[in-house]
């Protein structure tokens, strides 16, 4: 059998053990193989097609995408592809290669987000901090940073496997002096004898078994643009499943029931929660499960939850439910439940199943719900007030007739009558402009309460560096202090933030 057949095979369906024995990778990521990436390679070709192997560099080099497990062995390489081309196009070429590039149905692989997410493929989130050096001071603060974390700690092991190939084979780095198929070759040639000095000598890491040879042919039919869009909502779904995961059943639990002590003792004055009561969770859950935990991570999960109980309380709205209160279930039949799932997928978690940490959750976010008991309509508005003084719409028009009578008796022409009408329609709609205008202006003065607006406006300073408790503190003094309320919404951020500094001293 051909050496490359025993240096170099796909990987099976089991989970690798480097995955399986850490807990921070164990079980978010039991579906994944390996990593895969691409490295450049110097490249020496014939002037007339210099400008295809040229990379973003400016040298010419071959693009060598490889696949490998995390013992630091290749799986898959493929070389020869030009230097000026994209990794997700030689991914691409890869799996539909015959007896090329294949992922187990229901596995994964972990690529940079130059490969995008598809299927088999999942990338990091874009947009959010993603390589090692940019956590070294700051820890993750959300379930997607806490994802890239640990998806970058993952993948680098490809780029640690480069590494340790460019430099066991200098001639990699060289400027070559073969025929370019003869580089391609080497390139091969050193990867399998990397393969075979991780298997056999003790001083590198220890070969954990051989895989079973894949199928001989395996080729992967071309997908539709809207295929590949379904596939790619599919896997970044999968890519949100894993990073939510990573906060445990356990570690929920443990949260909503503090949060929920801290509720019952009053810790949560206008619908937050005081530093304390998140200090608190952050402490316990960091000694009781040996995490990493601090208070942004306990309330951007707060968020979370608020979510969930929002998704819970639109379920119960929709007819045809029922609730059991003693399981804390939302109870319906079969037809409805599969009308329910094919319209909305994700409510399907929490149909006919008990809804763990129902009443804590409805504790510590129940209250944070709109729930419309502060609406109100014209017939709670008392008018009385505006009527005190002021002549009723149904008012006394004897003297109007009188003066029509009058003027009808003294021969006065149909013209001048009608004249006389006129004037008293005018005085009727100028009458009830005028009751419109003061009921429009007692509405107004409704409606100005300025209560929530005031809140949003001394939350807004937290973002100037002052705290949840302290603003908490400012709102219940200017809620009592209506001049003092009114002159703080009539300055500049930069007078209140002088404001509040003042306020802190006092």
């Amino acid at each position: 059998m051909k050496l490359y057949k025993l240096a170099i095979r796909l990987p099976d369906e089991s989970t690798p053990p480097e995955i399986i024995n850490n807990s921070r990778f164990y079980p978010y990521f039991k579906d994944c193989v390996g990593a895969l990436d691409g490295t450049h390679i110097r490249a020496s070709v014939p002037p007339n097609i210099q400008g295809r192997f040229r990379s973003r560099k400016g040298g010419t080099t071959q693009n060598v995408l490889a696949a490998i497990k995390f013992d630091l062995k290749f799986l898959y390489v493929l070389a020869g592809w030009e230097g000026s081309a994209h990794d997700s196009r030689i991914l691409t070429d890869a799996l539909t290669r015959p007896r090329g590039f294949s992922i187990p149905e229901g596995k994964y692989y972990l690529a940079d987000a130059g490969y995008g997410i598809r299927n088999g493929i999942i990338s990091p989130y874009r947009g959010v901090r993603y390589h090692l050096k940019e956590f070294s001071n700051h820890r993750p603060e959300n379930a997607k940073e806490l994802f890239n974390l640990r998806h970058s700690s993952l993948r680098t092991t490809v780029e640690r496997v480069f590494g340790i190939l460019k430099k066991r084979f200098r001639v990699l780095d060289a400027e070559p002096f073969w025929d370019f198929q003869t580089q391609i070759d080497i390139v091969l040639a050193c990867t399998i004898i990397h393969n075979h000095i991780m298997g056999v000598d003790p001083n590198d890491i220890i070969n954990e078994g051989m895989y079973e040879e894949p199928e001989p042919y395996s080729i992967t039919s071309m997908l539709t643009q809207r295929e590949e869009r379904e596939e790619a909502r599919e896997w970044a779904s999968k890519r949100d499943e894993i990073a939510e995961a990573m906060w445990t059943k356990p570690m929920e639990r443990h949260f909503l029931e503090i949060l929920a002590e801290e509720a019952q003792k009053g810790n949560k004055p206008s619908n937050t929660f005081k530093s304390v009561s998140i200090k608190r969770v952050a402490t316990s859950i960091s000694e009781k499960f040996g995490v990493q935990c601090d208070a942004k991570h306990v309330e951007n999960h707060l968020r979370t939850v608020k979510n969930t109980w929002k998704t819970i309380c639109t379920i119960r709205e929709n007819s045809g439910l029922g609730w059991d209160d003693n399981m804390k279930m939302i109870t319906c039949d079969g037809v409805t439940y599969d009308a329910i799932v094919t319209a909305h997928p994700k409510y399907g978690q929490f149909l006919n199943k008990k809804i763990d940490s129902y009443d804590e959750m409805a504790l510590v976010v129940g209250q944070d719900m709109a729930t419309g008991s502060f609406a109100r309509t014209f017939a709670n508005i008392d008018l009385d007030d505006i009527n005190e003084g002021s002549i009723p719409l149904n008012f006394d028009t004897q003297h109007v007739d009188e003066e029509i009578a009058n003027i009808s008796s003294s021969g006065t022409s149909k013209r001048k009558r009608k004249n006389v009408q006129e004037n008293v329609e005018h005085d009727h709609i100028q009458f009830v402009g005028e009751k419109l205008g003061e009921i429009a202006e007692t509405l107004k003065k409704f409606t100005e309460d300025r209560t929530p607006y005031l809140y949003e406006e001394v939350m807004s300073m937290e973002k100037e560096g002052f705290g949840d408790d302290f603003l908490c503190e400012v709102f219940d003094f200017l809620a009592k202090n209506e001049l003092e309320a009114k002159a703080f919404l009539a300055k500049k951020t930069k007078h209140r933030k002088i404001w509040l500094q003042k306020f802190t001293q006092d």
